[in-house]
């Protein structure tokens, strides 16, 4: 059964898509177009640190286990995770954006700075969930709905968990957490955001 989306909703998810790539992908285009051997490197995909082996079958684990639930949960996500549309591109493309950008702030800049302060593994993995988790908790002001907010919290902030474990058993590799954030992205987008500013979204595997 095709679930209705309102024009009001497919607007707002359209500006919100253009607004949100633009904006994450100014800083992955400043870098790429400055010193793109080096940006690579630092991520761990043309040399460096690639991660473990281990470290890439978690995110793997991770990025499908967090977008099954939320393709079994959650209706508009169920319907257009596998459709092929304009929405769809926008999504991918702000998917690549946020994983690049999110990671290396919330991972590699976060963590390793915590790390250098002298705090825990542990600290360091939950204070990068946390605040990855309260970050997002835009997405109740941006929809008006504080259910969502507090959802995308718990959702993201249990997601930012994991990727920081993730990042910590890679030997601090982004390669294998960059991945896996994009999958998750890619896969939910857009019907995570139809849901979000329809008011559908009745299971807290939020948008990342």
């Amino acid at each position: 059964m095709t679930i209705a989306i309102s024009p009001k909703v497919k607007r707002n998810s359209a500006v919100f898509l253009v607004l949100a790539g633009g904006m994450m992908w100014v800083p992955v285009v400043s870098l790429l177009t400055g010193s793109p051997p080096g940006f690579l490197r630092h991520l761990g995909f043309v040399s460096g640190s690639p991660g473990t082996v281990l470290a890439w079958c978690m995110g793997l684990v991770v990025a499908v286990l967090y977008a099954a639930y939320a393709v079994r949960n959650i209706p508009l996500v169920r319907e257009h995770w596998r459709a092929v549309s304009l929405f769809k591109l926008l999504g991918i493309l702000v998917a690549v954006s946020a994983a690049l950008v999110e990671e290396a702030f919330f991972r590699r800049l976060l963590m390793d700075a915590l790390m250098r302060a002298g705090w825990s593994t542990l600290v360091q993995v939950v204070a990068s969930g946390l605040i990855f988790g309260l970050a997002h908790g835009i997405w109740g002001i941006m929809t008006g709905r504080v259910s969502v907010g507090v959802g995308t919290m718990i959702a993201t902030g249990t997601l930012g968990t994991a990727l920081g474990l993730v990042y910590v058993v890679g030997d601090r590799s982004l390669a294998p957490v960059i991945v896996a954030h994009f999958l998750v992205t890619a896969t939910i987008q857009p019907g995570i955001i139809f849901a979000a500013f329809s008011g559908q979204m009745h299971q807290p595997a939020i948008p990342t």
